[in-house]
């Protein structure tokens, strides 16, 4: 694929025509779609945030660009084709690190804040699909755990949740609702030494392999949300893949049924007891989601220079190219603030 050119009918570059510039270079501007090639540097620091990074943070994010552009970045064209889930890539995604962010012990690395967000975004500078995967699989599934579950749930669950071997999802979205708690429908029934869940859930991302199910779900008795611990294979529980999307084609959403699932009282998360206890988890994670584009604008950006740059044109200086970039400081800044809600699972 190396050396593929973008070209319309007249052989030359349907983008670049209007303004002068030869066919588009695949290899060079985009080398995600090409493994022969190597990235070059990039150029999308464009407020040069990394200096008000620490030396720390700067270490991680230059770990995590190296391992995605080198082992990541060469087996994604192919999966996202296929829409498919690269379970190949999971051991080399492991290798980052970074799962279970800024939660502290159980093998967790207890990053700061800002650290998190950085390779959220160097992540999905790669790849979107790869970056969601992991912010479902840690910046809700596990961060859950760690802020509601007991001390035994965080030992049982939390050390092979951050070494990837074991996959988590998280299960609020519903057929008819999203992050409206107040009309969750999926209800959970008291029963002797557990409860029953009944309902379903759409929408989750890994949910048609993960290992580990943060289930949320309405108690029959006092109309509360409550989380639950659902495992691979309990009795009742069906995942199926949603086909035939555009958007974000490698994360495996899916429709979950759930047909009296029993869960052990053991494996209720004894911290979710209302909504208010949920926002706790979605006032990291949407830090986290906010960073997503950000590490796609920066890539678009890269992919851009290395396409223009070449030519000297005046593109670059285009109010269009700047207004698009200010994302990226409103960012920084809303990182920076809420550290009280960092969770210490110590």
């Amino acid at each position: 694929m190396a050396g593929k050119r973008v070209t319309g009918r007249d052989g030359q570059d349907e983008g670049g025509a209007k303004a002068g510039l030869p066919a588009m270079d695949i290899s060079l501007a985009f080398p995600q779609a090409t493994p022969a090639s190597i990235f070059p540097p990039s150029a999308s620091d464009y407020y040069q945030s990394d200096d008000l990074l620490t030396s720390e943070e700067r270490s991680i994010r230059m770990k995590v660009r190296g391992i995605m552009e080198k082992e990541i970045a060469p087996i994604m064209s192919a999966y996202w084709e296929k829409a498919e889930f690269p379970f190949n890539a999971i051991p080399k995604l492991a290798s980052l690190g970074v799962a279970g962010g800024t939660i502290k012990g159980y093998g967790c690395p207890g990053l700061s804040i800002t650290a998190s967000a950085v390779t959220m975004s160097e992540i999905a500078r790669v790849d979107a699909s790869c970056s969601t995967f992991i912010l479902v699989h840690s910046s809700l599934a596990m961060v859950t755990i760690a802020l509601c579950g007991s001390e035994a749930q965080k030992q049982k669950y939390l050390p092979s949740l951050a070494q990837l071997t074991t996959v988590g999802c998280w299960a609020l979205t519903e057929p008819n609702y999203g992050s409206d708690a107040s009309s969750l429908r999926t209800i959970a029934t008291k029963a002797p030494g557990g409860w029953h869940i009944d309902g379903q859930k759409r929408w989750i991302g890994n949910s048609t392999f993960a290992d580990v199910l943060v289930v949320l779900a309405r108690n029959a008795d006092t109309q509360q949300l409550n989380g639950f611990i659902v495992r691979k294979g309990a009795p009742g529980l069906k995942a199926t893949k949603i086909e035939n999307k555009i958007g974000l084609r490698m994360v495996q959403n899916g429709d979950i049924v759930l047909n009296k699932v029993f869960v052990p009282d053991e494996d209720r998360l004894p911290g979710i007891n209302s909504f208010q206890d949920i926002s706790k988890v979605l006032a990291i994670s949407r830090i986290m989601v906010a960073w997503q584009p950000v590490g796609i604008s920066m890539g678009v950006f890269d992919m851009c220079h290395r396409y223009v740059a070449p030519y000297v044109l005046t593109l670059l200086s285009s109010q269009v190219s700047e207004r698009k970039e200010a994302v990226r400081s409103p960012s920084g800044g809303v990182s920076a603030e809420p550290r009280e809600a960092r969770p210490d699972a110590r």
